[in-house]
């Protein structure tokens, strides 16, 4: 036998299709004219009399010997006739019986036809019938509980009565028939969001989604914090990371306490010094939901050094500033633009850095001998100050006002004295002399294209454009010099 929709091989016997569901037809489709005829054969048991094709003044007077005579003796004195009329009703009997046979078998296939009971229950739910319909659908899943169309069209009619627990109840067997069936969970999620259930959504998905459905609903997720080193015994200071691919919070304790909403907020690395620490985190997502709590302990051996001072605090400024760091014994401070944690390949810090326009994000640590890393300080600096152009446009200001001095030939850095050309990167923003200064290196490049950087630093007054020479000292103070 063979399925008439996937062409799956099936056992005989069978009545549904094991892989798609599909319903299998042994007996013959119910066809209405049939059960027109068989409701027009069925006769009135109160009025059943014999008719045969004879003349109406015969049966008028049969009628009459009848009343005169009882059928017992009309028959022993007309043993022919009496004979006719018994095999006649015996005819007529038999073929009621036949009839009402055929109906109660049709009536039987009926009752266990699941297509028939999904078609009367899409009448009913096209007339507005809900109830009706949830009657049908119910006995066609109950006669086929594998097809995934008559739970759909269950559960729809759920939705429409209200009747959210069952709703969800149909799509969840959906789910289980068919794992990766997107339109089922997203019904579900939709319904418990509906009735904000949101603990449940993410019960939901992590007992059946697969992980590309749990992909597309990742913010209704609680899964646990994710530390980026692993517990353990440790011979150097560490930074812990904590992180979620969901939105929303980490909460976590040092001391073994269970983490709670009035716990520590996760928001920069964990820095374990020497020490033994039992880090516990939760996290909870945008909608309430808490996962649970992952505990992880580490045993730190080494002493660490002490963090650098930051003298400038973070803010707000309208004047350009410098950002002086104060390293301790024995270590090189490194420090980062972006915010990210600073290791021996970042920038090392010489001489006071000169705030630039604009926010930035400043992270520095102090890193020993031994490759031990302190705490990292974070300082978020915002720099707005007037100022007549950007520093781009003050490299053309440059260049214009160095032709005009005769000091180039021409805007792209030609000179009457070397064959080759200079240009200049912007370096920083000072205030020097009380002027606000955008400050430029010169670079001298050969004609080979290799690039050299010259002792000039030029600086272009923010707002009038007149052009300096920035001069520094061996104490690393600035002057302007005309020029």
């Amino acid at each position: 036998m063979i399925c008439p929709k996937c062409n799956s091989k099936l056992p005989e016997g069978m009545l549904y299709c094991e892989k798609c569901g599909t319903e299998i037809n042994i007996v013959p489709d119910f066809v209405p004219e049939i059960e027109t005829k068989l409701e027009e054969l069925k006769p009135d048991l109160n009025s059943l009399e014999p008719t045969l094709d004879i003349p109406a003044d015969e049966v008028k007077a049969k009628r009459i010997i009848d009343s005169e005579f009882p059928v017992s003796d009309y028959s022993s004195k007309n043993p022919v006739k009496g004979s006719g009329k018994k095999l006649l009703i015996g005819v007529i009997a038999s073929i009621f019986v036949l009839a009402l046979v055929s109906v109660l078998a049709v009536m039987v296939y009926h009752d266990n036809s699941p297509t028939y009971q999904c078609k009367k229950g899409d009448e009913q739910y096209d007339k507005g019938n809900i109830k009706q319909a949830v009657s049908y659908y119910e006995k066609a899943v109950n006669l086929n509980p594998r097809s995934l169309d008559y739970r759909m069209r269950l559960a729809d009619c759920y939705i429409e009565l209200e009747n959210i627990e069952r709703a969800i109840s149909e799509y969840m067997e959906l789910v289980i028939l068919e794992p990766d069936n997107s339109l089922a969970y997203a019904q579900i999620i939709s319904l418990y969001e509906k009735i904000g259930d949101y603990a449940s959504i993410a019960e939901f998905l992590g007992t059946y989604g697969t992980d590309d459905i749990r992909s597309q609903y990742v913010d209704y997720l609680a899964t646990e914090p994710e530390f980026s080193i692993e517990e353990g015994e440790y011979d150097e200071a560490i930074s812990l990371t904590l992180t979620n691919p969901a939105a929303g919070k980490i909460f976590y304790t040092t001391d073994g306490t269970t983490p709670n909403e009035s716990s520590f907020v996760y928001s920069d690395p964990i820095f374990l010094n020497k020490g033994d620490y039992e880090i516990n985190a939760i996290f909870q997502n945008e909608y309430g939901v808490f996962s649970s709590v992952v505990s992880k302990s580490y045993i730190i051996l080494a002493e660490a050094p002490i963090e650098p001072v930051v003298s400038l605090d973070s803010g707000t400024y309208d004047s350009p500033q410098l950002i002086h760091v104060i390293i301790p014994d024995g270590c090189q401070v490194y420090y980062t633009l972006d915010g990210s944690v600073p290791d021996e390949s970042s920038r090392i810090y010489g001489e006071p850095i000169p705030l630039d326009k604009g926010i930035s994000h400043y992270s520095f640590a102090s890193i020993n001998e031994d490759h031990l890393s302190s705490p990292v300080v974070y300082r978020d600096y915002t720099l707005e100050i007037s100022a007549a152009f950007t520093e781009d446009e003050g490299v053309a200001v440059l260049y214009q006002g160095l032709v005009a001095r005769h000091y180039l030939k021409d805007v792209d850095g030609s000179s009457e004295n070397y064959p080759g050309i200079f240009s200049y990167l912007y370096s920083e923003l000072r205030n020097i002399n009380g002027l606000n200064v955008y400050c430029y290196n010169e670079y001298y490049v050969y004609g080979s294209g290799a690039r050299a950087m010259t002792s000039n630093i030029f600086g272009v007054d923010v707002n009038t454009g007149d052009i300096y020479l920035v001069k520094k000292d061996s104490n690393n103070n600035y002057t302007l010099n005309s020029f």
